[in-house]
């Protein structure tokens, strides 16, 4: 990591002010009504949870034991929520909102929803869409919960995206110059025509509509194709993408009776040699010679799914 402890802290304090004034603009409307926020939590809470009882509403929202029986006590006298005693625990009460209890969370929910719609109304639809990413993984890697991300066949219009996902990674990492993309596009126009006659496949990761890796398997020659399009953004590794799209691309190989799959990757990617010796590959090839506008040491990867002997046997 480049950055320093303390200089880390300070980013993640400073974010934390700003977090904090955002959010209070958010419950304007709370602080406008007769509700503290800790009551609003209470009362989220019991019409969110299954007739919850205090000691498990306690536990979620980590209020002082105390006062939340005060806050139990004042709904309780207010008509917004009813006690009724546990048929597991006889020591315990059940609590439900009533329906004023519900009516008066539906309103503050309602006045609070116009607030956080005020706040991003002057966002486009992509800036909100990175928005409820980020919010997302934050979320994510603070509470080491996975991220919901979808694999799935490239859909129309999405390997333009894994053409500029591509030049734009390579460019800034590996200093690639724009002959890489005519390369990545060449490619492209090839695979299209292969993937129409059933010989070829796409797939990428998706997470918040966002492109964030991809792979392919494009047509070669009789029984043979090529891994292509491997790659998965840094900050969503080591979720299991990149062997999740790996299996996507063998399965299908495996499905269309093709007997050998070979990759080009380069020297400086040692981070993924370990997938492709997982799964098979082998290095059969090296060449060093000057592409992309950089000198660069290319390495040919293979992998033999179905033995010829055997095949001739199935035939």
């Amino acid at each position: 990591m480049k950055e320093k402890p303390h200089e880390i802290t300070q980013k993640i304090r400073f974010f934390n002010r700003f977090y904090t004034r955002i959010i209070g603009a958010v419950n304007q409307s709370v602080l406008n009504s007769p509700f503290s926020m800790a009551e609003v939590r209470v009362l989220f809470e019991i019409k969110h949870s299954d007739n919850p009882t205090a000691s498990e509403v306690n536990r979620e929202l980590e209020l002082d034991p105390g006062y939340l029986s005060r806050i139990v006590r004042r709904f309780e006298q207010d008509e917004l929520l009813t006690k009724e005693r546990s048929p597991l625990d006889g020591r315990a009460y059940l609590l439900k909102l009533t329906e004023h209890g519900e009516r008066v969370l539906a309103s503050l929910e309602k006045a609070s929803d116009k607030k956080a719609a005020d706040l991003i109304s002057p966002l486009s639809e992509r800036e909100i869409t990175a928005l409820l990413r980020s919010m997302e993984t934050i979320h994510s890697l603070l509470t080491k919960t996975p991220l919901e991300l979808e694999v799935r066949p490239a859909a129309p219009g999405e390997l333009g995206t894994i053409v500029a996902r591509h030049m734009d990674y390579y460019s800034k990492q590996y200093a690639f110059d724009a002959s890489f993309e005519s390369y990545l596009f060449d490619g492209i126009a090839r695979f299209l025509k292969n993937r129409e006659n059933g010989m070829g496949q796409a797939w990428v990761v998706k997470h918040g509509g966002v492109v964030v890796g991809s792979i392919a398997i494009d047509h070669v020659e009789d029984r043979v194709a090529q891994l292509r399009w491997f790659l998965v953004e840094p900050e969503y590794r080591g979720m299991g993408m990149g062997r999740r799209l790996i299996e996507e691309a063998l399965d299908f190989s495996r499905m269309n009776l093709y007997h050998r799959i070979f990759l080009w990757t380069f020297s400086e990617l040692r981070n993924a040699r370990h997938l492709y010796e997982m799964y098979g590959f082998s290095p059969t090839e090296e060449v060093t010679h000057t592409i992309w506008g950089r000198e660069l040491t290319e390495e040919r990867w293979d992998i033999l799914l179905f033995d010829p002997d055997e095949e001739v046997e199935m035939v």
